[in-house]
């Protein structure tokens, strides 16, 4: 087009070649915004309904949700969970898995990147539904219905977690006192302040996002932990912190804890272990025997 304009325009052949190179550049963010629009559009309509949320909620920002104090047993009993793979091209299935939890326990879950390790971690939690088998909380089946108050005996940081400004759901009476001591034990206290309930800024490095959001999973105070990878972005000081010292201050509180770690240095800190292997559970043992085997096969290399 712009070439035939010359026809009728008088314009010079380096001048229409300028313009013609800024057209050429400019096609793909101009792409990149129109394939963009539905997404703009959904999460248009999801800021829609959390703010229609949020204006429902008590003018102390408090949750209604009932938080769970404790549990004897939590079981999975043949839990089964499909899914398609856009890679492999075909439906995964993970499980059947048997596996059940008390109170008081350090966990660790291991496995390939392809065992898919925080699927499981998903529908322990309640996010995920399973397909196939069930959920038992203390001796009871959980079903649909039931699944909200089951959730809440969980505190989960994923490794894609999101950190909110706020602490959204947790009474404030003491709140700031509590979180500011909890700043000085993750060495944060020289970056955030905690003000009725509000970080300063959650403007840091992804290791200190990950402690703030552990932070936030200490003042729920839930009676089971999930940390997936969390210690991946931590300093060696720090993970050594976490290993050594937080994760046994939790199991001291009866806390149980389910970790996902490739850090064969801690093995032995867990009370058990449990490996996957491309979504079947292929092995249980005691932690300091992992720690053992993996010491092993270095020696062997």
């Amino acid at each position: 087009m712009l070439f035939l304009l010359t026809r009728f325009f008088p314009v010079d052949g380096p001048v229409i070649s300028g313009y013609a190179m800024i057209f050429l550049y400019m096609i793909m963010p101009i792409e990149g915004l129109l394939s963009a629009l539905p997404n703009i559009s959904s999460a248009k309509v999801a800021i829609e309904r959390i703010n229609a949320i949020n204006e429902d909620l008590p003018p102390e920002n408090m949750l209604p949700a009932q938080q769970a104090a404790s549990f004897d047993d939590i079981a999975l009993d043949g839990v089964t969970h499909r899914y398609y793979r856009d890679r492999e091209d075909e439906v995964f299935t993970l499980g059947p898995i048997n596996l059940s939890f008390m109170p008081g326990e350090l966990v660790f879950l291991i496995g390939g990147n392809d065992s898919d390790k925080t699927t499981l971690a998903k529908m322990l939690v309640g996010l995920y539904a399973p397909e196939g088998g069930r959920i038992i909380l203390n001796g009871k089946p959980v079903n649909e219905a039931e699944r909200d108050i089951y959730r809440q005996h969980f505190s989960v940081v994923f490794s894609d977690f999101y950190l909110f400004e706020a602490l959204h759901g947790l009474k404030l009476e003491g709140l700031d006192s509590r979180a500011q001591g909890l700043l000085k034990a993750l060495h944060l206290d020289h970056k955030v302040k905690i003000e009725k309930g509000v970080f300063s800024t959650t403007e840091l490095s992804q290791g200190q996002r990950k402690r703030l959001a552990l932070l936030v999973t200490y003042l729920e105070d839930r009676p089971f932990y999930v940390f997936d990878e969390w210690a991946a972005d931590q300093d060696p000081v720090f993970k050594d912190v976490f290993y050594r010292q937080l994760l046994p201050d939790l199991k001291a509180q009866g806390k149980t804890v389910l970790f996902i770690s490739h850090d064969d240095r801690y093995f032995h800190l867990a009370d058990r272990y449990v490996k996957l292997d491309y979504g079947q559970l292929v092995e249980e043992g005691k932690g300091d025997q992992l720690q053992h085997a993996s010491h092993e096969r270095v020696s062997l290399e």
